[in-house]
């Protein structure tokens, strides 16, 4: 019997790679659509998370679980229910990441450039054959904000960014109004503390008219930061037309217009400065308050899927200390396979296993963070220690919070002959949102951050999970892993994008 592969196999398990391209243009306002030689010959590698870089075309060489994190990070604001249902993060986050799984796929390309990854991003079958067109319209919402934030936080350093429904950037009221045309996203970049507001937007063949509605809506928001400068980002997904869906991949437009003042019409963009850190805000959280709290409210939906959803395999991951210090051309996530010093740290876990947490934490250059796979999904999600503590005291005041609003809300009246429309429950719900937020302090959320990012040092993971005593995992076999200062993300080998790249 010959038991040698068939010749041209491929050795997969060994080369495992979530690496992929994606071209992106940068402009200075909207224009008509590129030509497909245009995105096709884009070849210009990724500058690295420098900011806002000069207006051209890029390929964006980045990884799979770095898109994955973004959807994890971006969405419609939930609170105070979540806060009371914590146990529904773990849906939030499936419902977040299984539209990706579920419509797209990776296909090898010639490589348009020595550091390319030579896969692109298309749509698959289901999408093209299996999808009605209501289907298709939100996925294109929800891929086009997912794509947003990977453009922005990941590759361009944008700090955390918040939905519009949660109020702008300087509290005007206005940012609250939903039939007022308004963009996405706003978020705060670390250099210079600029504030950006953005626009996602994703069609099949995006062009020029869903563009100049998209700058319309950050029109809408520039009129409210009463001359504040700020940035107005506006991103495009292209998804292909239904007649080239095997064709067409994946490619953005980014048109970044500063506004000094009162708000601008296109025009050519000015590079923003770079981030020196590379990491967003994550990389200021241990002197800057403002930084922690942003960063710890990204992270309450990761929080409370830890804390209180039905994660599997909770885990805790050691990871090299200084891992935070280095930065990626590929984006703002590290990769823990390309990490030297986690590498070293595991590797000396190996030759002499701890038989306790805290025998682990004693290890020179070890930082511990807590991690758990969200089910049907194969990805895992974490964040550091001290990262956790702050978070759970943020917790708390949200609870105590959602609690007092829940208690002063007007109950729905209940006849018979009253349908209530969108907008009525619309409407009732902001109430409620309003007064939750009323009702936390900043400065309070701020000092319960603080201390406990501050008094972490002292805490074991027992102490934090409520008794719960999760064993220490240093080989994460057949997992990819990606991680910033303070969060964690893993992939598994059978995630479906990933696997598609293989068949």
């Amino acid at each position: 019997m010959d038991k040698q592969p068939p010749q041209g196999a491929e050795d997969h398990t060994f080369h495992l790679s979530d690496r992929l391209d994606v071209p992106v243009l940068l402009r200075g306002g909207p224009e008509r659509r590129p030509s497909r030689k245009q995105w096709e010959g884009a070849e210009r590698p990724w500058p690295g998370v420098v900011g806002v870089p000069e207006n051209g075309w890029y390929l964006a060489t980045t990884t799979w679980r770095q898109i994955v994190k973004a959807a994890t990070e971006v969405g419609r604001d939930i609170e105070p229910w979540l806060a009371l249902t914590p146990n529904l993060a773990i849906s939030e986050l499936v419902s977040r990441i299984s539209p990706l799984h579920a419509y797209l796929c990776l296909r090898k390309v010639e490589a348009a450039a020595p550091t390319a990854a030579g896969r692109r991003l298309f749509v698959n079958a289901v999408y093209r054959h299996g999808t009605e067109r209501s289907a298709q319209s939100a996925f294109g919402y929800h891929f086009g904000m997912t794509m947003a934030q990977w453009i922005c936080a990941g590759m361009m350093g944008l700090g955390p960014t918040q939905h519009i429904e949660t109020g702008g950037p300087n509290g005007d009221p206005g940012f609250l109004q939903a039939s007022t045309p308004l963009p996405d996203l706003w978020g705060t970049h670390p250099a210079g503390s600029q504030h950006w507001l953005v626009e996602a937007k994703a069609r099949q063949l995006i062009g020029l008219g869903d563009l100049r509605e998209g700058l319309e809506q950050l029109q809408g928001g520039s009129a409210l930061m009463h001359g504040q400068p700020h940035m107005q980002v506006l991103c495009g997904t292209s998804l292909p037309a239904p007649q080239k869906w095997e064709q067409d991949h994946v490619f953005l437009s980014v048109d970044a217009m500063n506004v000094a003042g009162p708000p601008a019409w296109p025009g050519k963009a000015t590079p923003s400065p770079a981030d020196p850190s590379g990491s967003g805000s994550e990389a200021h959280i241990a002197e800057d308050d403002n930084a922690l709290l942003l960063t710890a409210q990204s992270q309450m939906l990761v929080y409370r899927a830890l804390a209180h959803g039905v994660v599997d395999d909770l885990r805790i991951v050691p990871l090299g200390s200084a891992r935070g210090e280095r930065r990626s051309s590929a984006g703002s996530l590290s990769c823990i396979e390309e990490d030297e010093e986690t590498q070293v740290v595991r590797h000396r876990l190996d030759d002499d296993p701890p038989a306790t947490e805290q025998h682990m934490r004693g290890r020179r250059g070890v930082a511990d963070f807590i991690a758990g796979r969200i089910p049907g999904t194969g990805t895992h999600v974490g964040m550091s220690r001290r990262l956790f503590a702050a978070c759970q005291n943020l917790d708390v005041l949200q609870v105590r919070a959602a609690r007092e609003a829940e208690a002063s809300a007007v109950p729905l009246p209940i006849e018979s002959d009253v349908v209530w429309g969108d907008e009525a429950l619309y409407a009732v719900t902001r109430g409620e949102q309003l007064v939750y937020r009323e009702r936390q302090q900043p400065r309070e959320r701020r000092e319960a951050v603080r201390d406990g990012f501050e008094q972490s040092d002292s805490m074991s993971w027992r102490m934090l999970l409520g008794d719960r005593e999760p064993v220490v995992d240093w080989r994460r076999t057949g997992l990819l892993e990606g991680a910033t200062a303070e969060t964690y993300i893993a992939i598994e080998a059978s995630d479906p994008v990933l696997r598609s790249a293989r068949d």
